[in-house]
């Protein structure tokens, strides 16, 4: 009874960030005209959506990447190519529904069966994705912030004490996670599944593939940015992550209204750049995460409705 409580307080906060972001948005749309915002998205250059597409690509083909270090972690082997082209499949569904890995959870097993794995098998590779994608997040910011400090840190000086308390409890929280999985006969919990955790070796390469997807997410988003206006880019990088964490603790599918209210509030812009901002956020938006699901959801049909001819035929 206490967890459906629970479960039912987180989603009504959730729907209240979500409408809280999309009123904020939508305020600052209005104080520049919608009509002002659409002819900055249409002047966008052909070569730079294709450039963004092609980071937006890369990172799609290294989400394989998440997939490949957990069936190491679980003892399995697939064919590689069968691997990459589950992964972007799943991985398009679960970026648009936000990076709660169990909203993929059910097609990631309808794939992965076929393939021979348990749904037990499949829950323990998203506990173990969802670990990969927290190291990466907590290791770039912490580094991004460490550069942006040197380079003289830029941001609304009221949010300040957001960023550096934020690095503190993530450094922290890390500094125990790898105490934590040091430690013998370690478990991890999740959801009401208890694994063993992976190890040291293992977490570096989840570290370092949670950083590549984000770094891969961030270069999307600068190369569309960098068109409206002349920003630095590390100090894009650090408030980029941290609009992305902000995105996802609040359960809101994909971190849609909050990451681009985050960002836009914690980013320092002059109004003159308000409209190319938020042009560059709403590209990024269509091209990362609505085009991907679009392309692969197509994809699959066509596969699932050609499989069914087949049995037909037969």
């Amino acid at each position: 009874m206490m967890k459906k409580w629970v479960d039912s307080f987180i989603q009504f906060f959730a729907f209240l960030f979500f409408a809280l972001a999309l009123w904020l948005v939508h305020n600052e749309i209005q104080k520049i005209g919608w009509s002002h915002l659409l002819d900055l998205i249409s002047q966008t250059p052909l070569w730079i959506l294709c450039l963004a597409f092609t980071f937006t690509c890369l990172d799609y083909i290294a989400f394989s990447g998440y997939d490949l270090l957990a069936l190491k972690y679980i003892g399995k082997k697939l064919p590689l190519f069968k691997v990459i082209r589950i992964a972007m499949v799943s991985f398009s569904v679960t970026n648009t529904t936000g990076h709660a890995y169990l909203a993929g959870g059910s097609l990631r097993y309808m794939l992965y069966s076929k393939l021979g794995l348990t749904e037990l098998n499949v829950l323990k590779m998203i506990a173990f994705e969802s670990i990969t994608y927290l190291l990466g997040m907590a290791l770039v910011f912490d580094l991004s912030l460490i550069l942006s400090s040197i380079f003289h840190f830029n941001t609304n000086t009221a949010y300040l004490h957001v960023f550096y308390s934020s690095a503190i409890i993530v450094f922290l929280l890390m500094i125990f996670y790898w105490i934590y999985i040091i430690l013998p006969q370690r478990k991890i919990h999740f959801k009401s599944l208890q694994v063993a955790a992976p190890s040291p070796t293992l977490s570096l390469w989840q570290m370092l593939i949670g950083s590549l997807d984000i770094t891969a997410a961030f270069l999307v988003f600068y190369t569309l940015l960098r068109y409206h206006i002349d920003a630095n880019i590390i100090h894009v990088f650090t408030i980029f992550v941290l609009a992305q964490l902000i995105g996802i603790s609040t359960q809101v599918p994909g971190g849609l209204g909050v990451f681009e209210s985050a960002f836009l509030y914690l980013f320092v812009h002059t109004p003159e750049e308000k409209g190319g901002i938020l042009a560059a956020l709403i590209t990024f938006r269509i091209l990362y995460y609505f085009v991907p699901l679009g392309i692969t959801g197509v994809f699959f049909l066509i596969s699932q409705m050609t499989k069914l001819l087949k049995k037909g035929a037969n």
